[in-house]
């Protein structure tokens, strides 16, 4: 009976901390992506817990290609993979701004697999990785290359509160040199925070938008509410992305 009594108040000593010390951390973009030029991997962490706490984060390569380039984002700071990082987060807070970019080098082909780690500091206990892959295969690659060899994606005011202006030119060899080439069809998509598309522009079909205006609504035209949203240029299977902010 004391060795029962003794259990039962220890574990009522600890919960406790195990009640204050809580989060939720989530990939809100595809972990396994395709693409010719670079790849952004979108994360959001959330302090569920009952007090503030200070994270910690670790990204690390498991399988590289040489010559690609990879750089990581958390707290407002940037790194490279190796680099610990940290964010301070009160309750019920959120962060929508950690993300993962690979740039791949010219030629080089193949697949790379990066871990996001994330720990709390207040509990080490508590910790949480993602993996995510980009994935440049050479056939596909290199016709895509040739197809689309810049773009430039532009939002103006970040963070904005009623409009944004976004603005892009994709350069396309084919297009300078044959008059008769048919322009492809380019698709402008918001997405908020969790992935889910909010809004498009459909049947783009210039190689250079001077300004479209954005008010911040969704397909039905509803303002949609403050927070972190990503603007996504495709075309045939190319992607340029920005993330902005929707202040109120």
């Amino acid at each position: 009976m004391p060795r029962i009594r003794f259990l039962i108040l220890l574990l009522l000593l600890c919960f406790p901390l195990f009640a204050q010390y809580n989060f939720n951390f989530v990939c809100v973009s595809d972990t396994f992506q395709t693409g010719t030029d670079y790849f952004v991997y979108y994360f959001r962490l959330t302090n569920t817990g009952t007090l503030p706490d200070i994270y910690a984060f670790d990204c690390r390569v498991i399988d590289s290609v040489p010559g690609w380039f990879e750089q990581y984002c958390a707290g407002g700071q940037c790194g490279d993979p190796g680099m610990i990082l940290y964010d301070t987060l009160p309750s019920g807070a959120v962060d929508s701004l950690i993300e993962i970019s690979v740039i791949p080098a010219t030629g080089q082909w193949g697949t790379e697999k990066l871990n996001l780690l994330v720990w709390s500091l207040h509990n080490p206990v508590l910790r949480d990785s993602i993996n995510v892959y980009a994935a440049m295969e050479q056939g596909v690659g290199e016709d895509k290359r040739r197809e689309v060899e810049r773009v430039n994606l532009e939002v103006f005011p970040n963070p904005f509160t009623d409009k944004i202006n976004i603005k892009f030119v994709i350069r396309n060899p084919k297009s300078e040199t044959n008059s008769n080439f048919q322009i492809p069809n380019h698709k402008l998509k918001i997405y908020d925070a969790t992935g889910r598309m909010v809004k498009q522009f459909k049947h783009l079909t210039n190689y250079r938008f001077n300004g479209i205006m954005w008010a911040g609504d969704d397909e039905f035209g509803n303002i949609l509410p403050d927070g972190v949203y990503i603007i996504c240029l495709e075309t045939r299977g190319f992607k340029a992305q920005k993330v902005v902010v929707k202040l109120e």
